[in-house]
């Protein structure tokens, strides 16, 4: 009767351990952005340099990827989660040290450290819950997006009230927290993995390799549908209140646009992905996903501010619900954890290095061109790139394992 009842708490368990990771894999990058004007004014920091505190992660988390999936294989998925949940705290502390090198260091370091949640997060729910794959990561990038705006909201009036340096320092706790969740897990159930994968402290078995994964045509679907949401989401973060403001939107109003896109993203992430619940594959929730990028971006073309607070909106269930499939498609489209975590990696490589070159380029070509219509344009073909690599990834394959010889 005991081991009967093992199997629910060890679920539990290992759900716990999802949400702790899933609530500190953003709040220590959202809650920089708010603080800038204060770093720089108490650091003397150019704007050049700052840029690069917002790009550094990005650029982590496409050029670790691999060593991520790479070190979830060697190590277990427990164990990784664990020491990077870690690796977040310590850096956040060293990035609120209060000077631009331990900022830059800081910051690079715990892009590492989300790199290990964002590649195995996926391939723990495949593991543990692969009848409940869609629902648990809608669930856990809801989460995501929650605790990310909380840290953004909370970030200025905590600076005010005391120092840049602990309004950022602080997010060290959620995460040392989020570790020790984890640890917990892994003493009390033994495992966070199926014991046929040899438990979170035993290699896991091998997948898929790199050189299969890089040939497979349906994994590079998935890896610039990753990309291109990614892409749309960066770009419309880091422009749309310059948007809004070339189309005669007052700054404050402007800057309000951003919360609501974070407040659609959440019907986006938790609504969208129903659709699919019970079918054979995704292609009418990501139909709907892909079609709010297009038809929000069309809108943004507009003249004036009459329908710009629909594009925002439409734009923001886009993003959520966009986000939600492709760390979906980790698991749905292989046939097993070693393989999620494979194919999570090189996606999030692809799509991450892609999409970090989003906000320089459109900022580039905004500068060159002299308005915001050549660039709104680029974004609804990018939208619509989405949309064909989207609806192709949806289908219900799973990537073909190679057959022994």
């Amino acid at each position: 009767m005991s081991k009967a009842r093992r199997v629910p708490v060890g679920s539990w368990l290992v759900l716990a351990g999802v949400v702790a990771v899933a609530l500190n894999l953003r709040t220590a990058i959202t809650v920089v952005g708010p603080l800038i004007p204060t770093i720089r004014e108490d650091t003397g920091a150019s704007t050049v340099a700052l840029g690069r505190v917002g790009t550094l992660p990005v650029l982590s988390f496409g050029l670790c990827s691999p060593l991520a999936a790479w070190v979830g294989r060697r190590a277990g998925i427990g164990r990784s989660l664990a020491g990077s949940m870690v690796l977040l705290s310590a850096a956040i502390v060293l990035r609120s040290l209060g000077t631009v090198a331990w900022l830059m260091v800081g910051t690079a370091l715990l892009g590492i450290a989300i790199t290990v949640g964002n590649v195995l997060l996926p391939s723990l729910i495949k593991a543990r819950f692969a009848a409940r794959t869609s629902q648990l990561t809608s669930a856990y990038t809801g989460l995501m997006v929650i605790a990310a705006t909380i840290s953004a909201g909370v970030a200025v009036p905590v600076a005010r009230a005391t120092s840049w340096e602990l309004s950022a320092g602080l997010w060290a706790v959620p995460a040392l927290l989020g570790a020790g969740v984890v640890i917990a897990s892994l003493v009390i159930e033994g495992r966070l993995v199926p014991a046929t994968a040899g438990g979170p402290t035993s290699p896991s078995p091998a997948g898929l390799s790199a050189r299969q994964l890089y040939t497979n045509p349906l994994a590079w679907r998935v890896a610039l549908f990753m990309g291109l949401q990614s892409t749309m989401f960066y770009v419309v973060i880091a422009w749309l209140p310059d948007i809004m403001i070339a189309k005669g939107m007052a700054e404050v109003t402007a800057g309000a646009m951003v919360s609501l896109l974070n407040v659609a993203s959440l019907f986006g992430v938790f609504v969208v992905p129903l659709l699919h619940v019970g079918r054979p594959d995704q292609r009418r929730s990501t139909a709907v996903g892909v079609g709010c990028f297009v038809v929000g971006s069309a809108l943004l073309l507009v003249p004036g501010t009459a329908v710009a607070t629909v594009a925002v909106g439409v734009l923001g269930v886009g993003c959520g619900a966009t986000i939600a499939l492709a760390l979906s498609f980790f698991s749905l489209r292989t046939a097993g954890a070693a393989d999620a975590a494979g194919l999570s990696g090189m996606a999030q490589t692809v799509g991450d290095l892609l999409a970090a070159a989003g906000p320089v380029t459109w900022g580039a070509v905004r500068d060159a061109t002299g308005t915001w219509t050549v660039p709104t344009v680029m974004l609804l073909v990018v939208a619509v790139l989405t949309a064909v690599t989207g609806m192709a990834s949806a289908r219900g394959w799973v990537l073909e394992r190679p057959t022994s010889a």
